[in-house]
């Protein structure tokens, strides 16, 4: 199959709701000073900074993801912070460095660029 084939197989537009309990992560996105003077500042303020951030699995260094029109990269691994069974003290969230990549102005064009960055293909 080609690639293109692949992207056209694809229907992005069927959301699969999945009960699964989510793995949440403190994000740190970088976003580099030349590509924050050519967005708004409404858009910088959604993806400059550090947000806690939903993922479906553990995010593992170099990966791609999507999140607000952009794609990240997380630069290294994910720095965890374990606490004991039951234990009354502080409980920091995992926290992982995100790189900017790239925006995106659509799901397809965002599908097509993943699997392009991935070694899925």
């Amino acid at each position: 199959m080609e690639f293109s084939e692949a992207i056209a197989a694809t229907k992005i537009e069927n959301h699969i709701c999945i009960k699964q309990t989510r793995l949440w992560i403190l994000c740190a996105f970088y976003l580099p000073d030349n590509q924050a003077e050519k967005m708004s500042a409404i858009e910088v303020a959604k993806v400059r900074g550090q947000f806690l951030i939903g993922f479906n699995t553990k995010p593992v260094k170099g990966e791609h993801f999507p999140y607000e029109g952009h794609i990240w990269r997380t630069k290294g691994e994910m720095i965890q912070f374990p606490t004991r069974y039951r234990s009354r003290g502080r409980k920091d969230s995992p926290f992982v460095i995100c790189e900017y990549i790239e925006s995106y102005s659509s799901e397809m064009q965002m599908f097509a660029r993943m699997l392009e960055l991935s070694d899925n293909t």
